[in-house]
């Protein structure tokens, strides 16, 4: 699995995943440009034939870990875990 992760003004200090309602596991993310670009990372799992649900949050550098509650952009920066669901053959 990859993606990308922002805090603009901030920068990234981790990403961490979770299949259903295991346990969080920390991504490898990549080299930063600088704080205000966006940070990619990945992860590799290893899963079951299936449908199966994944979640990520970030935690900026300031400590800052975003929660579950869905809120927007405005006025200080969308919250809430990304999410999806995918199949794994």
């Amino acid at each position: 699995m990859a993606g990308v992760a922002w805090a603009q003004h901030t920068g990234i200090a981790k990403v961490e995943v979770r299949i259903e309602q295991g346990p969080w596991r920390e991504a490898t993310l990549s080299q930063e440009v600088n704080r205000n670009t966006w940070r990619m990372w990945r992860t590799e799992v290893d899963l079951p034939t299936g449908v199966h649900q994944v979640f990520c949050r970030a935690t900026d550098k300031s400590g800052y870990t975003k929660t579950d509650q869905r809120a927007g952009t405005v006025p200080d920066g969308a919250t809430g875990w990304h999410n999806g669901t995918f199949t794994a053959a």
